[in-house]
């Protein structure tokens, strides 16, 4: 019923999520890998998870993460936008991470 008083508001969403898909990162980026598309910490061998997986898992505050990895506090705030924006992708490149590690006995 709402859709057949307001049928732009259809439209306005459509906008406001493809505006939403441009966003500039500074401190991550992305690496050629055989199969990982989520993005790295630009200077460390570390990619988004392995950052917000340590936030989570310890259950610091992004500027207690960031003194423990001696990194800037919006570099952390980056991580977890990254992840949040794109947590479907980060989250089954962790299970094919741990489907491979498997395969391989190590896990």
């Amino acid at each position: 019923m709402v859709r057949h008083l307001f049928p732009h508001l259809r439209k306005i969403k459509l906008l406001f999520m493809s505006l939403e898909a441009e966003v500039t990162y500074h401190y991550l980026e992305p690496r050629p890998h055989p199969w990982r598309k989520i993005l790295w910490i630009i200077g460390r061998n570390m990619h988004v998870w392995h950052l917000v997986a340590t936030l989570l898992r310890e259950g610091e505050t992004p500027e207690e993460t960031a003194r423990n990895f001696g990194l800037p506090v919006e570099a952390v705030r980056e991580a977890l936008d990254y992840y949040q924006r794109n947590k479907a992708l980060v989250d089954a490149e962790t299970e094919e991470e741990g489907r491979r590690l498997r395969v391989k006995g190590q896990l």
